[in-house]
């Protein structure tokens, strides 16, 4: 099958130069898989900042025992995480009633960096029950995968969320990829609470937002985002809750700056900006750890009027999110699609992700559909 693989870790930055795209690794074979795994053909997958976090061994910044397998030519990586395909192969043990032949599917595998998982930029991959969820007849092989990794994140978002009527939200980090899907969500699932949504993005990125449902945004590129937040009236504006998809101090500074008492700070990223983009000395990674238990648990203990701090970190599928986001149609918004057999296209992409500037997502077309 053709696949994308490495051979040898990549120093950070390196990944296109060290990545193959060719048709030399063996497909799976349904006589081969386990009883519990089924076998998906590939037809879209997108390409996500911890894709090149994982091979490069630098998610999370390097925090030991998170990162994939080191590749060698005996033992090739292939990278990828998740994937929108066709089912063609399904072991003796997965309900056979519920997954056949021909279903249409999408999926995560996202514990590759842990467990090794079969990476999924390729015509084929191996996954299980638990990692997929069916396509709408009226989804696209394209946008299916593009929403796979937002709403896994997003089902730890929500899970601490509990809308009420009239709340007033931010979401930093509007204009990217789970930024930009979790603002369609809010407005378009939870329209009946009549929330009103700030987001957060570069001024380039005010009508992009705004079209995906946000009723006003702040660009942080001018300042301290708290100025513009608050507005300029007698009274300044207060917010419940705060989406942080950024990370990092200024963040959190700026929450606890807008949020009135009892507000909810909820973060998928931490108290580092951008983590994974540098490989964190021993001390920064004992001492972001800290900061996150801190943060997330022993801060929260201390009366006070600050907000709440949620770390979420997802480790399921969530596929009551999938339903709720496929059921009131929340499609998320492609930046580009970039054919697999081109891999100075491919490399070109991962340089554009790995800058942080995508509008939406960027999807891998591993097979043309229709």
């Amino acid at each position: 099958m053709k696949a994308a693989y490495l051979k040898e870790r990549p120093s950070i930055g390196e990944l296109g130069n060290k990545l193959f795209i060719d048709s030399t690794l063996p497909a799976p074979n349904l006589d081969e898989i386990k009883p519990t795994e089924i076998i998906v053909q590939v037809k879209a997958s997108s390409i996500n900042v911890d894709d090149i976090h994982i091979p490069e061994g630098s998610f999370l910044g390097g925090l030991p025992f998170l990162q994939s397998k080191v590749p060698s030519s005996d033992s090739p990586l292939v990278i990828g995480s998740d994937f929108a395909g066709i089912i063609t192969g399904v072991g003796s043990k997965v309900d056979q009633d519920k997954y056949k032949v021909g279903q249409r599917v999408c999926g995560i595998n996202h514990l590759q960096s842990v467990y090794s998982e079969m990476g999924t930029w390729a015509e084929f991959v191996v996954t299980e029950e638990k990692r997929i969820v069916f396509i709408p007849d009226d989804l696209s092989f394209t946008d299916a995968a593009a929403v796979v990794l937002p709403l896994f994140v997003i089902h730890g978002l929500l899970e601490v969320f509990e809308a009420k009527m009239n709340e007033k939200i931010v979401v930093i980090g509007a204009s990217g990829g789970i930024g930009s899907l979790l603002v369609k969500i809010l407005q378009k699932s939870f329209h009946d609470y009549n929330l009103h949504i700030t987001g957060v993005c570069s001024g380039r990125n005010e009508k992009f937002v705004l079209g995906m449902g946000a009723d006003r945004v702040v660009d942080y590129t001018k300042g301290p985002i708290e100025i513009d937040l608050k507005g300029d009236g007698m009274e300044p504006t207060m917010y419940d809750v705060v989406f942080d998809v950024v990370g990092g101090k200024a963040s959190y500074e700026s929450a606890k700056a807008v949020l009135q008492k009892g507000g909810k700070f909820i973060t998928c990223v931490g108290p580092l900006e951008w983590i994974g983009d540098d490989m964190l000395s021993n001390f920064a990674k004992f001492s972001w750890v800290g900061k996150v238990m801190w943060y997330s648990s022993l801060l929260n203990l201390i009366p006070g009027s600050r907000p709440t701090y949620y770390m979420v970190a997802p480790s399921e599928l969530g596929k009551a999110t999938f339903d709720l986001a496929f059921k009131n149609k929340v499609i998320p918004h492609v930046d580009r699609v970039v054919p697999f057999d081109d891999i100075s296209r491919v490399r070109e992409a991962l340089e554009l992700v790995r800058s942080h500037r995508v509008k939406g997502k960027v999807v891998l077309e591993i097979e043309k559909s229709g």
